[in-house]
C-alpha cells in the first residue's frame, strides 16, 4: 500500500505504509487528492522502502519523477506499542491467526525468538524504512502526535483533511514482565534510535541516509 499525490514542485510526496501506524486512515483521507495511483505489488498490501527504491522509484522517474523531486514519507510509533497494536489486532474474532488465548507477555516472547510459527509479525519497523544499508525515508512522522501529522498531510494538500479511525484494534493494554519489556528495548534499538528523533516535534526531515544503531546491513 502506498500513496502518490503529485501536487506541484515542492509538494510531491509518497507515503508508505508502515503497518499498525493508522496507515488505513491515512490512505483513505488522501485518495481522493492522488493525482497518480501508485499499487504495491501483488499480494504485498505494504511495500517497504525497500521494495520502493528497487520497483517503484525507477518507474516514477520513468514517468517524469525522479526521487528528488518529491518526499518519501512513512509514520511511526514507539517500538513495544507497535508490536502491541499487533497483538491486540489479531485478537479480533475475524483473525486468522487469533491472538485471543495468548497473553501479551508470551506474544512478545514469541516475537523477539522470531517464532515462525506464531501469530507475530515477522518484520520490524526499522526495517520497512530502510534500503541500501541506510534509511531510504526523507520524513517521519509520529503516530503519537497527530496534531502534527495531521497539519502537515492537510497543508501539502492544501484542504483540512479529516481522518478517520479505521481497523482500530480493542483498548486492552498488555502487561510485560520487567525482564521481557528490557529484551524488547534492547531489541528494539535502532527502532528507538527513531523514535527519539521524533520525541519533542512529532517529524524527523532529511532522515533519508541516516545509519540506524543495531540494525544489520
Amino acid at each position: 500500500m502506498m500513496t502518490f499525490l503529485g501536487l506541484g514542485p515542492g509538494r510531491d510526496f509518497v507515503l508508505l505504509a508502515l503497518p499498525k501506524t493508522a496507515s488505513t486512515t491515512l490512505e483513505r483521507a488522501l485518495a481522493p487528492y492522488a493525482t497518480e495511483s501508485v499499487s504495491s505489488p501483488p499480494g504485498r498490501k505494504h511495500l517497504p522502502a525497500r521494495g520502493f527504491v528497487h520497483t517503484k522509484a525507477p518507474e516514477l522517474a520513468a514517468h517524469g519523477h525522479p526521487r528528488d523531486s518529491y518526499e518519501l514519507v512513512t509514520m511511526f510509533r514507539e517500538p513495544v506499542a507497535w508490536l502491541e497494536s499487533w497483538w491486540r489486532y489479531r485478537a479480533r474474532d475475524d483473525s486468522r491467526r487469533s491472538t485471543a488465548e495468548m497473553s501479551f507477555e508470551d506474544f512478545a516472547r514469541h516475537y523477539l525468538a522470531g517464532d515462525p510459527d506464531a501469530p507475530v509479525p515477522q518484520g520490524r519497523p526499522a526495517r520497512f524504512i530502510h534500503a541500501q544499508g541506510a534509511v531510504a525515508v526523507d520524513r517521519v512522522l509520529s503516530v503519537e502526535h497527530p496534531e502534527v501529522w495531521s497539519a502537515w498531510f492537510s497543508e501539502r494538500v492544501g484542504v483540512p483533511l479529516e481522518f478517520e479511525r479505521r481497523n482500530a484494534s480493542s483498548a486492552e493494554r498488555g502487561e510485560l514482565t520487567p525482564a521481557t519489556r528490557e529484551a524488547l528495548v534492547a531489541h528494539f534499538e535502532p527502532e528507538y534510535d527513531v523514535w527519539r528523533r521524533l520525541a519533542d516535534t512529532g517529524t524527523w526531515s532529511g532522515a533519508r541516509g541516516t545509519r540506524l544503531p543495531g540494525l544489520s546491513q
